[in-house]
Protein backbone atom coordinates (compact mmCIF):
# COMPACT_ATOMS: atom_id res chain seq x y z
CA UNK A 1 0.00 0.00 0.00
CA UNK A 2 2.77 2.72 0.73
CA UNK A 3 4.39 1.91 -2.73
CA UNK A 4 0.75 2.53 -4.36
CA UNK A 5 0.32 5.74 -2.07
CA UNK A 6 3.80 7.09 -2.97
CA UNK A 7 2.94 6.45 -6.73
CA UNK A 8 -0.20 8.72 -6.85
CA UNK A 9 1.43 11.64 -4.69
CA UNK A 10 4.36 11.46 -7.30
CA UNK A 11 1.95 11.51 -10.54
CA UNK A 12 -0.12 14.23 -8.67
CA UNK A 13 3.14 16.33 -7.84
CA UNK A 14 4.63 16.34 -11.39
CA UNK A 15 0.83 16.93 -13.18
CA UNK A 16 -1.07 19.11 -10.57
CA UNK A 17 -0.87 21.86 -12.49
CA UNK A 18 -3.25 21.92 -14.98
CA UNK A 19 -6.07 20.92 -12.60
CA UNK A 20 -5.53 24.34 -10.80
CA UNK A 21 -6.90 25.75 -14.47
CA UNK A 22 -9.30 23.18 -14.78
CA UNK A 23 -12.70 25.08 -15.16
CA UNK A 24 -10.22 27.51 -17.67
CA UNK A 25 -9.80 24.34 -19.75
CA UNK A 26 -12.18 23.26 -23.01
CA UNK A 27 -14.77 20.37 -22.04
CA UNK A 28 -12.56 17.59 -24.10
CA UNK A 29 -9.82 18.71 -21.92
CA UNK A 30 -11.40 18.87 -18.75
CA UNK A 31 -12.60 15.06 -19.07
CA UNK A 32 -9.21 13.88 -19.95
CA UNK A 33 -8.07 15.73 -17.18
CA UNK A 34 -10.30 13.75 -14.91
CA UNK A 35 -10.10 10.62 -16.14
CA UNK A 36 -6.23 10.76 -16.16
CA UNK A 37 -6.55 11.84 -12.08
CA UNK A 38 -9.52 8.79 -11.63
CA UNK A 39 -6.98 6.28 -13.09
CA UNK A 40 -4.30 6.93 -10.93
CA UNK A 41 -6.37 7.27 -7.83
CA UNK A 42 -7.80 3.42 -8.80
CA UNK A 43 -4.27 2.14 -9.01
CA UNK A 44 -4.37 2.69 -5.47
CA UNK A 45 -7.62 1.84 -4.91
CA UNK A 46 -10.67 1.33 -6.99
CA UNK A 47 -13.09 1.81 -4.18
CA UNK A 48 -12.32 5.63 -3.87
CA UNK A 49 -13.35 8.94 -5.37
CA UNK A 50 -12.63 12.44 -5.53
CA UNK A 51 -14.17 15.86 -5.79
CA UNK A 52 -12.48 18.75 -6.76
CA UNK A 53 -13.45 22.27 -6.09
CA UNK A 54 -12.12 26.30 -4.82
CA UNK A 55 -12.31 29.43 -6.60
CA UNK A 56 -9.98 30.61 -9.97
CA UNK A 57 -7.16 32.55 -8.64
CA UNK A 58 -7.03 30.81 -4.87
CA UNK A 59 -6.29 27.18 -3.20
CA UNK A 60 -7.76 24.38 -4.81
CA UNK A 61 -9.36 21.41 -2.73
CA UNK A 62 -8.58 17.94 -4.14
CA UNK A 63 -11.36 16.05 -1.66
CA UNK A 64 -11.14 11.96 -1.42
CA UNK A 65 -13.75 10.06 -0.69
CA UNK A 66 -14.83 6.71 -0.14
CA UNK A 67 -18.67 7.81 -1.10
CA UNK A 68 -20.07 6.49 2.49
CA UNK A 69 -18.19 2.85 2.33
CA UNK A 70 -17.11 2.43 5.45
CA UNK A 71 -14.68 -0.65 4.07
CA UNK A 72 -12.39 1.59 2.66
CA UNK A 73 -12.30 4.71 5.12
CA UNK A 74 -9.03 3.28 6.30
CA UNK A 75 -8.00 3.17 2.43
CA UNK A 76 -8.60 7.45 2.59
CA UNK A 77 -6.94 7.83 6.04
CA UNK A 78 -4.20 6.21 4.74
CA UNK A 79 -3.38 8.20 1.48
CA UNK A 80 -4.16 11.60 2.99
CA UNK A 81 -1.95 11.27 6.13
CA UNK A 82 0.54 10.87 3.57
CA UNK A 83 -0.35 13.75 1.47
CA UNK A 84 2.80 16.42 0.66
CA UNK A 85 2.31 20.39 0.79
CA UNK A 86 1.85 21.36 -3.08
CA UNK A 87 1.40 24.98 -3.23
CA UNK A 88 -2.11 25.66 -4.41
CA UNK A 89 -3.71 22.77 -3.14
CA UNK A 90 -5.38 21.63 -0.22
CA UNK A 91 -6.18 17.84 0.42
CA UNK A 92 -9.23 16.82 2.34
CA UNK A 93 -9.94 13.28 3.43
CA UNK A 94 -13.56 12.70 3.28
CA UNK A 95 -16.44 14.87 2.20
CA UNK A 96 -16.82 17.59 4.61
CA UNK A 97 -20.28 19.04 5.89
CA UNK A 98 -21.42 22.52 4.66
CA UNK A 99 -22.89 24.96 7.24
CA UNK A 100 -24.40 27.19 5.41
CA UNK A 101 -27.58 26.54 3.37
CA UNK A 102 -27.18 24.80 0.39
CA UNK A 103 -28.43 22.90 -2.75
CA UNK A 104 -27.88 19.88 -4.42
CA UNK A 105 -28.22 19.55 -8.08
CA UNK A 106 -28.04 15.56 -9.12
CA UNK A 107 -29.48 13.61 -12.06
CA UNK A 108 -31.89 16.45 -12.53
CA UNK A 109 -33.46 16.48 -9.08
CA UNK A 110 -33.09 18.93 -7.11
CA UNK A 111 -32.84 19.54 -3.01
CA UNK A 112 -32.23 22.40 -1.10
CA UNK A 113 -31.46 22.19 2.85
CA UNK A 114 -33.78 24.92 3.94
CA UNK A 115 -36.95 23.03 2.37
CA UNK A 116 -35.95 19.62 3.94
CA UNK A 117 -37.27 18.17 7.77
CA UNK A 118 -36.60 14.94 9.20
CA UNK A 119 -38.84 12.89 11.37
CA UNK A 120 -36.97 10.50 13.90
CA UNK A 121 -37.13 6.96 13.90
CA UNK A 122 -36.97 4.83 17.20
CA UNK A 123 -36.50 1.15 16.30
CA UNK A 124 -37.58 -1.18 19.22
CA UNK A 125 -35.01 -4.09 18.01
CA UNK A 126 -32.15 -1.25 18.40
CA UNK A 127 -33.30 1.89 20.34
CA UNK A 128 -29.77 3.22 20.45
CA UNK A 129 -29.60 3.01 16.40
CA UNK A 130 -30.78 6.80 14.90
CA UNK A 131 -33.29 6.28 11.86
CA UNK A 132 -34.68 9.49 10.36
CA UNK A 133 -37.34 9.58 7.86
CA UNK A 134 -36.49 12.83 5.52
CA UNK A 135 -39.39 14.43 4.15
CA UNK A 136 -39.59 16.71 0.94
CA UNK A 137 -42.06 19.32 -0.17
CA UNK A 138 -42.09 17.48 -3.41
CA UNK A 139 -41.76 14.66 -2.80
CA UNK A 140 -44.63 12.89 -4.55
CA UNK A 141 -43.51 14.58 -7.74
CA UNK A 142 -40.07 13.09 -6.88
CA UNK A 143 -40.35 9.54 -5.47
CA UNK A 144 -40.62 9.10 -9.36
CA UNK A 145 -37.12 9.84 -10.27
CA UNK A 146 -35.01 7.00 -9.61
CA UNK A 147 -31.59 9.88 -8.54
CA UNK A 148 -34.20 11.15 -5.79
CA UNK A 149 -32.71 8.62 -3.12
CA UNK A 150 -28.98 9.29 -3.89
CA UNK A 151 -29.48 13.23 -4.26
CA UNK A 152 -30.62 12.82 -0.16
CA UNK A 153 -27.78 11.04 0.42
CA UNK A 154 -25.67 13.65 -1.12
CA UNK A 155 -27.93 16.33 0.87
CA UNK A 156 -26.81 13.85 4.18
CA UNK A 157 -22.82 14.31 2.80
CA UNK A 158 -23.39 18.09 2.85
CA UNK A 159 -25.04 18.58 6.32
CA UNK A 160 -23.35 15.76 7.88
CA UNK A 161 -20.49 15.10 6.21
CA UNK A 162 -19.15 11.65 4.90
CA UNK A 163 -17.70 10.27 8.20
CA UNK A 164 -20.83 10.85 10.75
CA UNK A 165 -23.33 9.71 7.79
CA UNK A 166 -22.27 6.53 7.39
CA UNK A 167 -21.26 6.03 10.62
CA UNK A 168 -24.02 7.79 12.97
CA UNK A 169 -27.23 7.26 10.54
CA UNK A 170 -28.15 3.71 10.93
CA UNK A 171 -31.45 3.87 8.53
CA UNK A 172 -32.86 6.50 6.05
CA UNK A 173 -36.82 6.47 5.29
CA UNK A 174 -38.26 8.93 3.05
CA UNK A 175 -42.05 10.88 2.51
CA UNK A 176 -43.75 13.84 1.95
CA UNK A 177 -43.59 16.89 4.37
CA UNK A 178 -46.59 18.15 5.86
CA UNK A 179 -47.91 21.60 6.35
CA UNK A 180 -46.93 22.46 9.41
CA UNK A 181 -43.86 19.84 10.28
CA UNK A 182 -43.43 21.16 13.63
CA UNK A 183 -46.52 20.23 14.51
CA UNK A 184 -45.95 16.42 13.37
CA UNK A 185 -42.53 16.63 15.90
CA UNK A 186 -40.51 17.01 12.56
CA UNK A 187 -37.46 18.94 12.92
CA UNK A 188 -35.14 21.25 10.46
CA UNK A 189 -32.50 19.21 8.73
CA UNK A 190 -29.64 21.79 9.41
CA UNK A 191 -30.65 20.81 13.05
CA UNK A 192 -29.17 17.03 12.34
CA UNK A 193 -25.58 17.03 13.66
CA UNK A 194 -26.93 18.62 16.60
CA UNK A 195 -30.14 15.94 16.97
CA UNK A 196 -27.39 13.19 16.65
CA UNK A 197 -24.69 14.87 19.33
CA UNK A 198 -27.81 14.42 21.39
CA UNK A 199 -29.41 11.46 20.63
CA UNK A 200 -25.57 9.47 21.40
CA UNK A 201 -25.12 12.61 24.97
CA UNK A 202 -28.19 10.19 26.10
CA UNK A 203 -26.95 7.03 25.00
CA UNK A 204 -23.81 7.33 27.22
CA UNK A 205 -25.03 8.75 30.04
Amino acid sequence: MTETIKKFWNWFEENNKPYLLLDEADEEVRDQLLQDLETHLHEYCDELWFELGGMPGEEQELIITAEGNTDFFEQVEALLDSAPVINGWRFTAFIQPVESENTINYEGVELKRDDLWFMPLQSASNPKSIGIRVCAPNYDFLKENDWFKNAVYKMLDTVLGEKSFAIDINHVDYGQLPEKPEEHGMIELAELPAYIKWKKSKQNS
